[in-house]
């Protein structure tokens, strides 16, 4: 039991009780305790600020609250004195506060006698959970007295293409009226709000197990303390592929905790029950065609990986919204069964250019006119796609690709698992268990999202030894990526003839 302190709820601890009590309790009783964000969260944070700081430009005269969130009171004041001022178009982050309630709006804009509540957003989708984001800050604003005449999200437009130049930012951006919404759920609302006082005001920590909520629809910060010294199973449920909600709550119903538990009276999908059958016996399950279609293809084959960065604001003509932006590839040409693989690649390591023209010319000359092109998932597939659309010219030869494209993510899906998946198919799982000696373990730059974030990162640094160091982590990583492709294929032969 811990002592009850003075707390005031927030938007932000409103959605994290939303996902779960016990977090929303957390946050205000043991903060302590929460994990600090790693690179990929606070890059998102950045994004968003980033993108909420450009927001502003579109409502020029607009005044900033500058008080920061450790001077609530001191924002609140700023906030009703700057209100005031008829001749200010918008207010950005002002503090309103309604029964111990408190939101720091993005951009509060004047219509008349009236205020639009706009929440800006670094997505192109109006999310449920952001939904109520501004349905809380609706209910705030109402209940203090304040005139909405609009309440709604700003949101990133996918169908903007980027001419060059300025952003439009009448373009860039695009408004989802979320009004009706947010009456529509006023009540709901209320409701919540009473019910997060009762567990924010109590001593006791509300009594509530880890599950799928603890990462939807974000992953809670109190994970590694709520999940320390939990018992599970050494094969729980949630291993299986695509467990819908309703199945796992009805098989924890009837005490089936692990794989190996689960009655034969319970349907799975075919995936599930391989996985399940792979999990009671121990062993991998593999179908009598997994060496045809690991045959089926045309020599040399060219193991080919992309890394892209994906970014939120387009960085050059023709971009959208969220494009992903390839920058690397790598690849490893192996010319006859037997013989070792030969190593090509590609990195953009200059700031200014746009470096798909480049990298789609490398990526013809290295794949030539011959030869099966192994991938892992449809990814490569699709960004050679839009490659092509970028690239008019070279489209034609882009497209050619296409056809020789092989899947070993395919290959795999249907017919092969092995145990030491644990349920997922990703390279990262799947490359360890087939292929022990390979591993990303210890890597500076260990996965595709890094690798996006490294690759901007070395473009924006000033110091060569930075830029260098990157730069050598990226080819490592890619060039990662293509091998395991080929000593994966490899371990696939060996085990379809084995």
């Amino acid at each position: 039991m811990v002592q009850v302190r003075n707390y005031r709820l927030s938007k932000s601890r409103f959605i994290a009780g939303l996902q779960c009590t016990l977090r929303l309790w957390n946050s205000i009783h043991r903060p302590k305790l929460a994990s600090k964000p790693d690179e990929r969260q606070q890059a998102i944070f950045d994004t968003g600020h980033a993108i909420g700081e450009l927001a502003r430009e579109r409502y020029p005269g607009g005044a900033l609250i500058e008080a920061d969130h450790r001077q609530t009171d001191t924002a609140l004041v700023q906030t009703d004195s700057l209100m005031r001022k008829h001749e200010l178009p918008a207010l950005f982050e002002p503090a309103i506060q309604h029964n111990n309630v408190l939101t720091r709006v993005d951009v509060l804009a004047r219509a008349g006698e009236q205020w639009d509540l706009v929440e800006v957003k670094a997505s192109t989708r109006a999310k449920e959970v952001f939904q109520f984001d501004v349905a809380v800050q609706y209910w705030i604003l109402k209940g203090a007295g304040i005139p909405v005449r609009t309440a709604g999200l700003l949101l990133l437009n996918r169908d903007y293409v980027y001419p060059g130049g300025a952003y439009d930012l009448g373009e860039l951006f695009q408004f989802e009226d979320l009004t009706e919404f947010c009456q529509n759920e006023f009540d709901a609302v209320e409701r919540w709000i009473d019910h997060f006082h009762h567990i924010a005001s109590s001593s006791t920590a509300p009594d509530v197990d880890i599950g799928p909520h603890c990462h939807t629809p974000y992953t809670c910060p109190f994970w590694a303390h709520c999940s320390q010294g939990k018992r599970t199973p050494d094969n729980p449920i949630d291993l299986l592929p695509n467990l819908r909600d309703g199945l796992r709550e009805a098989l924890l119903e009837r005490g089936v905790e692990s794989i190996e538990a689960i009655p034969d009276d319970v349907r799975l999908s075919e995936i599930q029950e391989r996985v399940r059958q792979a999990t009671v016996e121990g062993k991998p399950w593999l179908s009598p065609k997994l060496l045809a279609a690991l045959e089926n293809v045309e020599w040399p084959l060219h193991f080919l990986d992309f890394e892209a960065a994906m970014v939120a604001l387009p960085m050059y003509t023709g971009m959208r919204p969220f494009d992903a932006l390839p920058f690397q590839f790598s690849c490893h040409t192996q010319r006859a069964p037997g013989e070792a693989p030969i190593h090509q690649e590609f990195l953009a390591t200059a700031p200014s250019a746009d470096p798909r023209q480049e990298l789609a010319e490398h990526l013809i000359q290295t794949l030539g006119q011959n030869g099966s092109i192994v991938v892992y998932s449809g990814y490569e597939g699709r960004t050679i796609r839009e490659l092509a659309k970028a690239l008019s010219q070279l489209a034609p030869t882009l497209l050619s690709l296409q056809p020789r494209i092989v899947d070993l993510l395919a290959i795999l899906r249907r017919h092969y698992y092995h145990p030491g998946f644990r349920g997922s198919y990703s390279i990262k799982q799947v490359l360890p268990t087939l292929v022990p000696e390979m591993s990303y373990a210890g890597m500076a730059i260990a996965d595709g999202e890094a690798a996006g974030r490294g690759w901007l990162q070395m473009l924006a640094s000033k110091d060569p030894t930075e830029r260098d160091r990157l730069e050598s982590s990226l080819r490592a990583y890619c060039q990662q990526d293509s091998l395991a492709m080929f000593h994966l294929r490899e371990a696939l032969l060996r085990e379809a003839t084995a």
